[in-house]
């Protein structure tokens, strides 16, 4: 961890000052790529984010490359040529020597089929890097080598066949171990799915964290609810039988950083997408995606979150998001970004680092018109209260739902749109008939063909915690509104989401009155009973509908009623602890 200090050391007065002010999840560039392998930072503090310049058409590896440079944490970027082959890579301190990894579709001259190493003395610079054969296997979606704190061990982590693999060096990069780990994927077709998901080579997208000496955690992309996970206890020569963690999140990639002190930091998509329907019926749908070989739509990459362990990965905090997708309400969704940069669009997949005063440095998402660096202040995960207002506008929450689109990995033939849906809001600003110059959050539900349900709503996150207050203050203005908590994200326009959270409960004009009302929702998951009150006064009770092994960290609201609704409104929204 000696690059923080050379990090620090690079900062002016004035730039240490605006990075210790940084709190809240700040975008600070647009990478040039994806994120998952290509940011690096050099011995000497300097930070690199690489990609591609000028590529004529999605796939084309002509295009320039080219690198971001920071040399104050991040604060600003230069953009750079790059005329080396080695590029983003790990400088292994210990061995003083820099280490990245080279998948066949890098298209390298000369170099067959398989997995290969590149070692180099000089660094990402190198233009001749040393080239090194891990296999002959042609393993996938790597990320960039690690080292281990108390051994010269080096590792990373890849897939092959959609199963993960660790692979690990003991002579820092001249000859590699390869462990495989079986593939834990079982989903089946349970309501309410009336299809398949993309089960089959799914991927798995393997990341690995070192907790203590010999003592490892991987986490594992999945096709189910939630995330995998398996633990070895001698510096990875095993591994245990993966089994499934407390991480929600179905087919995205997970990304493990520990910091200096033993703290950990998990980033991932606490999201649940919509479930699947009958794909035969689904316009678009290929017999590779019905049979499960490949997805119809990513209902689930629009919420990046985080969340902190103080006691070696056994209990994590915070669950919060540090990003939502900037282009989530793009009723053109399938085609912004054009067909150039990669054609998924999402806050889905991370690469993070430590920086000075407690911050961290993460990029999240694919596609420029969605992917950022963002930096944050670690504390920020602690919090335990949070209240939205709106007066920043919608920016803090998710409303919207999606219009009927062609499904499925049809950019061969349409030009883009790769397993995604065009999408419009569900709710919107609107002027408050109580309030001469302020605005509310005003949801309604009507009948449009060009939707796939009329279900409205907002989804806002909070700092999980088992036992705590949610307040709304709502004016029903016509039937019902649907009050949700949950311990993952939503869509709006989820029509299982109610049955599928802990606590749901209906209000209606009856209960609340013409104007606005104060409802306090009191949950204690523990007890498994919620309390509501409204306008400081009991009104029932709510038993906990689905269990939940971590705490709450959502409210849902929704107008989905029967027919059609003037809706709520909706002018502020507060969660404090209780604890």
């Amino acid at each position: 961890m000696n690059y923080i200090k050379n990090l620090e050391k690079n900062l002016t007065k004035d730039q240490k000052d605006i990075l210790k002010h940084i709190y809240e999840p700040t975008v600070v560039a647009t990478p040039l790529a994806d994120s998952r392998r290509d940011i690096c930072i050099l011995p000497d503090g300097e930070i690199r984010s690489y990609g591609r310049l000028y590529s004529k058409k999605h796939g084309d590896k002509t295009g320039q490359v080219a690198y971001l440079s920071s040399k104050d944490c991040g604060l600003s970027w230069s953009i750079n040529y790059s005329h080396s082959k080695m590029n983003s890579c790990t400088y292994m301190e210990k061995g003083d020597v820099y280490i990245n990894v080279c998948e066949k579709s890098n298209n390298y001259n000369g170099i067959e089929e398989g997995l290969y190493v590149m070692r180099s003395k000089i660094g990402p610079d190198d233009e001749n890097p040393e080239i090194i054969k891990v296999s002959d296997k042609p393993y996938a979606d790597s990320f960039l080598p690690k080292q281990s704190q108390y051994t010269n061990r080096i590792w990373f982590t890849a897939q092959i066949k959609h199963s993960p693999a660790f692979f690990y060096s003991d002579d820092f990069g001249l000859t590699w171990t390869i462990r495989e780990i079986p593939n834990p994927n079982n989903f089946e077709i349970v309501f309410p799915h009336k299809g398949l998901r993309w089960c089959k080579k799914s991927g798995t997208e393997p990341n690995v964290i070192e907790i203590s000496k010999n003592n490892m955690m991987m986490i594992i992309r999945t096709p189910m609810d939630c995330f995998y996970k398996s633990y070895s206890k001698d510096g990875g020569d095993s591994w245990s039988a993966p089994e499934p963690t407390n991480f929600y999140g179905t087919n995205t990639t997970a990304y493990l950083l520990k910091l200096s002190d033993g703290r950990i930091i998990n980033f991932w998509n606490n999201t649940k997408p919509l479930s699947q329907p009958n794909l035969k019926n689904t316009l678009g749908s290929t017999e590779s995606v019905i049979e499960g070989y490949g997805e119809n739509a990513f209902t689930n990459r629009d919420a990046a979150h985080a969340a902190i362990s103080l006691d070696g990965g056994k209990t994590f905090k915070g669950y919060r998001e540090i990003i939502l997708n900037p282009i989530r309400n793009n009723s053109d969704f399938r085609y912004i970004g054009g067909v150039n940069d990669t054609l998924d669009k999402s806050v889905h997949q991370f690469q993070a680092f430590e920086l000075p005063f407690n911050k961290v440095l993460v990029s999240a998402g694919q596609n420029a018109a969605s992917r950022r660096i963002l930096i944050f202040d670690v504390d920020w995960l602690c919090e335990t209260n949070r209240k939205e207002d709106f007066l920043s506008g919608m920016k803090n929450v998710t409303s919207h739902t999606y219009l009927k689109s062609v499904s499925g990995s049809h950019y061969a033939e349409v030009g883009n749109g790769h397993c995604s849906w065009n999408r419009i809001q569900s709710a919107y600003p609107f002027p408050d008939t109580e309030d001469t110059f302020g605005e509310v959050i005003l949801v309604s539900k009507y009948a449009d063909d060009r939707k796939i349900n009329d279900i409205s709503g907002i989804c806002w996150n909070f700092p999980l915690s088992k036992k705590g207050r949610v307040s709304v203050k709502i004016k029903i203005l016509e039937k019902q509104a649907r009050f949700i908590l949950s311990d993952r994200w939503y869509n709006v326009c989820d029509m299982y989401a109610a049955y599928q959270s802990p606590f749901f409960f209906e209000l209606d004009k009856l209960d609340t009155g013409d104007g606005y009302a104060d409802i306090d929702i009191d949950y204690d998951v523990n007890n498994k009973m919620a309390q509501v009150k409204i306008n400081g006064e009991f009104a029932f009770k709510v038993k906990m509908n689905v269990e939940s092994s971590v705490g709450l960290c959502y409210l849902l609201l929704q107008c989905a009623c029967d027919g059609d609704s003037k809706g709520f409104c909706i002018k502020s929204i507060e969660k404090c602890d209780l604890n």
